[in-house]
């Protein structure tokens, strides 16, 4: 058996596709650009930070690990910290590149190991304009938004609903039976009769908000997605609360949210809120992203 020509999770692209996409980053970025951000190109590598990812590692000449990128927002904040420092805040950045995941996230081999987004550092509880401007962006790649999905949550939401339940933090197998929507499962992971288990069922399955936030103790916790839901609404993209989405990342703090395509039943962008740790302190910011390639499998 001939072994495959490039490693999984690289990207390869050539013909008509390469074009395409080259049009769709120049006229999203020139839509960043002329908002006010500034272009960055960050490294392809960095040194092995303290909690090892799923990616490519080496040992480089002097022995120290280094790691191929497979995510832009840890990686900027942890490139521009020093800038962040004495910068006048908000400093708002946008980027484009590929990132090198060996196992991808869909069985579908796609160009989704592309991506393009921004950050806006020195922004706190900015998730609903991150989210305007990512359907703008959406659509200047030729996505018809409106046919589109938004889901809505915040970072932690269905552990602090668990916690609230079982009466201590929850195992990651039982917030998973959450992310699956596995009623059955959790009523005999948690316990969960009666009152408590309607109120995890209307949580799961109505995603409006209702009398299932006060029972769960986060009634308080959903008026951060006010503002989402809102923006959503004002782009004419329906949207819904999701308790336990599958983040791409455990930086985020704050709002979060996911566009999700109808032809590709996919996420093509996320983003939300979170923090940047400096030495003095955080810095709260707020980003998105598009997955380029399933972004233009989503495109009209």
């Amino acid at each position: 058996m001939n072994a495959p020509a490039i490693p999984s999770g690289v990207l390869a692209l050539m013909g008509g596709a390469v074009s395409r996409q080259r049009e769709a980053e120049r006229r999203c970025l020139d839509l960043l650009l002329a908002e006010g951000f500034q272009l960055v190109l960050l490294p392809v590598l960095e040194y092995e930070q303290e909690q090892p990812g799923a990616g490519y590692r080496f040992v480089d000449r002097s022995g120290q690990v280094v790691a191929l990128r497979t995510d832009f927002t840890p990686l900027a904040a942890r490139v521009l910290a020093p800038t962040l420092a004495s910068a006048a805040l908000p400093l708002e950045v946008c980027y484009a590149g590929e990132v090198v995941r060996p196992q991808p996230h869909r069985l579908r081999q796609l160009p989704e190991l592309y991506q393009l987004g921004f950050e806006r550092y020195g922004v706190a509880a900015g998730a609903a304009s991150s989210l305007a401007l990512t359907l703008r962006l959406a659509r200047e790649a030729g996505v018809d938004v409106a046919a589109c999905h938004v889901t809505a949550s915040v970072a932690g939401l269905a552990e602090r609903m668990l916690a609230g339940v079982l009466g201590k933090p929850p195992a990651e197998e039982v917030v998973e039976l959450m992310r699956v929507r596995d009623l059955e499962g959790l009523s005999e992971a948690t316990g969960a009769g009666g009152a408590a288990l309607a109120a995890l069922e209307a949580a799961l399955f109505d995603g409006d908000g209702g009398d299932w936030a006060d029972a769960l103790g986060v009634r308080s916790e959903l008026a951060a997605l006010d503002g989402v839901l809102a923006a959503a609404a004002a782009a004419g993209v329906p949207a819904s609360i999701e308790v336990a989405p599958r983040l791409a990342g455990d930086y985020y703090r704050g709002a979060v949210f996911s566009l999700w395509g109808r032809r590709t039943r996919a996420v093509i962008a996320g983003g939300g809120d979170y923090e940047v740790g400096l030495a003095g302190g955080a810095v709260p910011a707020t980003g998105a992203c598009l997955s380029l390639g399933i972004t233009l499998e989503e495109a009209v």
